[in-house]
């Protein structure tokens, strides 16, 4: 039977409700500049480490397009949706980490988001204090779906990676993950998983609450 030792955390959209979020800021941000961001536009972007988002957006957007214009827009608007309290742990998040810390096991995050940036949404949240370690976009040199970000995480926290859970909710996730060779979760949260995705996690489940009820099962019963 496999134990599982640790749990290792994508950010924007499994421990946060910040991906819907995010993308109204960027598209309210590209409306105010004069531009488009659409859904499908957005889909394809997110995941990505900070570096390999800004390549995405030119390609997506074109040569015209006002990088740092868009980014300090986009910077008013996340601001001020914090300030009014819409930044907010997904459901069950919480109380699966107090679980989580009583008995024993890792907790780790592994995001594409800048490890400050990183750090200061899940001090927001009221999450910071339960993570052994946060690992960043800026931790490592080649980001999602790339599987160094999950080694790394594991590494932090001394954990073998096969004796590791992590929950995602984008594809790129899911792909950095399983290449690490991590027991993967899917939460699927702005767009479904198609075919070939849906083959690579152990389990894709509904919500962050289902997910939390599932790392405790594997957590208690191994597999």
């Amino acid at each position: 039977m496999k134990i599982f030792r640790a749990v290792i955390f994508d950010m924007d959209g499994v421990l946060v409700n910040s991906e819907p979020m995010i993308r109204a800021c960027a598209q309210e941000a590209a409306a105010e500049l004069g531009f488009l961001i659409s859904d499908e536009t957005y889909i394809t972007w997110m995941g990505l480490p900070s570096v390999q988002l800004r390549d995405a957006i030119r390609h997506s957007m074109g040569s015209k397009f006002p990088m740092e214009a868009f980014y300090e827009e986009y910077k008013k608007r996340w601001v001020g949706k914090v300030k009014l309290g819409k930044l907010l742990a997904n459901p069950g998040i919480k109380t699966l980490l107090e679980v989580l810390k009583k008995k024993s096991i890792s907790i780790a995050v592994a995001t594409s988001t800048v490890r400050e940036q990183a750090i200061e949404t899940l001090r927001t949240t009221d999450l910071l204090t339960y993570f052994d370690t946060i690992v960043g976009g800026d931790n490592v040199k080649n980001g999602k779906p790339a599987p160094d970000i999950y080694r790394y995480a594991a590494r932090e926290i001394n954990v073998p990676t096969n004796q590791c859970i992590a929950l995602e909710d984008s594809a790129i996730g899911v792909k950095s993950a399983v290449s690490a060779g991590l027991h993967v979760i899917m939460i699927p949260d702005l767009i479904a998983p198609n075919s070939d995705i849906r083959k690579l996690p152990r389990h894709i489940v509904a919500s962050t609450v289902d997910a939390a009820d599932l790392v405790l099962e594997l957590i208690t019963c191994g597999i």
